[in-house]
């Protein structure tokens, strides 16, 4: 699994919405119970279980998916 689907289906968990109704535009304050506690947790989640990390401030420019997708690194 790529990035980009990792980033999808977990946010999808995360936020308890179908992965298939995540595209790169979707704004991320638009989802179902979107807080920042929730994003937090989201980050966290990617960086401690997929070592995929976001930059924190790359973190306060996520507004979209792809920006989350694209702000994104692996952990060597």
């Amino acid at each position: 699994m790529d990035v980009r689907e990792t980033i999808i289906r977990i946010l999808a968990e995360t936020m308890g919405v179908d992965a298939a109704t995540l595209h790169e535009n979707t704004v991320l304050q638009e989802l179902p119970d979107f807080d920042s506690l929730q994003f937090i947790m989201l980050i966290s989640e990617l960086d401690e279980k997929y070592q995929i990390e976001i930059p924190l401030d790359k973190a306060l420019e996520v507004k979209t998916v792809g920006d989350l997708i694209n702000s994104a690194a692996l952990r060597k």
